[in-house]
């Protein structure tokens, strides 16, 4: 499917070329997967099949003036573009005037990434139903090429290949406690070991369980943990626009009023996390910007609509999408005894940003989250809500980042597989429990 794609782009430029008018630019982009999916429940394979996607969008550009059109189908021959430019091009003329306009006007051309895992699906799909045989196993696993170009018709070909393994399971016991597990390409030998992480955790979660009270608490907040927190105040917190319009919850620290602990860095990392390194109107965009240096921030994130509007240079995409942050000293295996008393939050949920004036975040305990004794878990936390500042949790009450990364992909499938994810160590800390 992937080499039928590649050809068909092949010849897109000069497609294009000779569909535009002389005063016009006209971009294409392309989008394909072909994933394989597999629902389980119990352990066993309730659900699969395969999804073969295409997408083909057309922006048509005169003057400051632009319209697009988006198409799923199979890939149009040269007289159904042409049919589809010509409704573009009437349409073109009701549009006002767009002032922030950018798109690329250097043809470019470049092929980066790869697809990604070679490890056979269903394979895969097998030796983990195996090695959870015993246990309640339900998720989905996918896995498959993506592929993604941007062509115009001034010459533009950029072309991104992406795509491998993700595998997305919780494990219940009888009594409805679950714990998960979220992993990107795994090796047979983490799929081999998973079930048993997993069942390890359950067994945690029957101890008796433990109500907090409203309180600050030593806490170690898991990489999982830690995404869901990043999650909401990534997604305008880095973007010129909400900080230099006063309304990202990440002022204070681009300000220079506030700033994290010395050991927070933190980058958009596309060329890392698997992202194309270019946006859809044909700019280059560079494999990883420093956001967070040395808990002071640095780079904010500029698509090419916000770049014209303040003067800078363009960047990234619109928000952050591949969130990479530096490691620290603690390894996994010291957690609970560094924590001593206190909290282990392996995930969160229900985040959400409560007081974007000073950056506070709330968000709902879920899963394995665990009330420790002297460093050995005691049992499991009725479910808690914390709300703590960004500059409290990853700066003056910051105590230790962990020393391992952990690779969490991006696992929504709004209208296409996602790209992306973030790169995280956890971190230990005080939180702040509300109720």
């Amino acid at each position: 499917m992937m080499t039928e794609v590649e050809g068909w782009v092949a010849r897109l430029p000069d497609q294009l070329a000779q569909l535009a008018g002389i005063d016009e630019l006209l971009f294409a982009g392309v989008y394909a997967e072909r994933t394989d999916y597999a629902r389980i429940s119990k352990s066993r394979v309730n659900q699969s099949g395969m999804v073969d996607q295409r997408d083909l969008s057309l922006t048509l550009i005169q003057g400051q003036r632009q319209t697009r059109m988006d198409i799923t189908a199979a890939w149009p021959s040269m007289a159904e573009l042409s049919q589809w430019v010509a409704q573009l091009r009437d349409d073109l003329r009701q549009v006002p005037e767009d002032p922030w306009l950018n798109p690329s006007q250097e043809a470019r051309q470049a092929r980066g990434g790869d697809y990604g895992s070679s490890v056979d699906f269903n394979a895969m799909v097998a030796a983990l139903c195996e090695a959870g045989a015993s246990q309640d196993l339900v998720g989905i696993v996918t896995g498959g090429p993506q592929y993604y170009a941007v062509c115009s018709s001034i010459g533009h070909r950029l072309e991104f290949l992406g795509g491998g393994s993700m595998v997305d399971l919780s494990s219940f016991d009888p009594d409805n406690n679950a714990s998960k597990a979220l992993l990107a390409n795994p090796t047979p030998a983490q799929l081999h070991a998973l079930p048993r992480q997993m069942h390890k955790q359950l067994q945690a979660l029957q101890l008796p369980v433990q109500t907090l009270r409203p309180d600050a608490y030593r806490a170690w907040l898991a990489p999982e943990a830690l995404a869901e927190l990043w999650g909401v105040l990534s997604w305008q917190g880095f973007t010129v626009e909400m900080l230099r319009s006063g309304m990202s919850p990440l002022r204070l620290l681009y300000s220079g009023e506030r700033q994290l602990h010395a050991d927070v860095s933190l980058w958009e990392d596309r060329a890392g996390l698997g992202l194309p390194t270019f946006t859809h109107d044909g700019h280059p965009l560079p494999g990883a910007i420093p956001l967070i240096q040395n808990g002071k921030a640095h780079d904010g994130l500029a698509d090419s609509r916000a770049a014209k509007e303040f003067g800078v240079a363009i960047n990234g995409s619109g928000y952050a999408a591949a969130l990479s942050m530096g490691p620290g000293t603690l390894p996994d295996g010291d957690v609970l005894e560094a924590i001593g008393t206190g909290l282990y939050l392996g995930h969160l949920w229900y985040a959400n940003v409560s007081d974007p004036a000073s950056c506070r975040v709330t968000a709902m305990t879920r899963y394995d989250c665990f009330w420790v004794e002297g460093g050995r878990i005691v049992g499991p936390v009725a479910p808690s809500r914390i709300d703590s500042s960004l500059f409290q949790l990853l700066g003056e009450d910051l105590l230790a980042l962990g020393q391992d990364l952990h690779r969490l992909p991006e696992r929504h499938t709004y209208g296409q597989r996602a790209w992306g994810g973030m790169r995280l160590p956890g971190a230990l800390t005080r939180v702040q429990v509300t109720l």
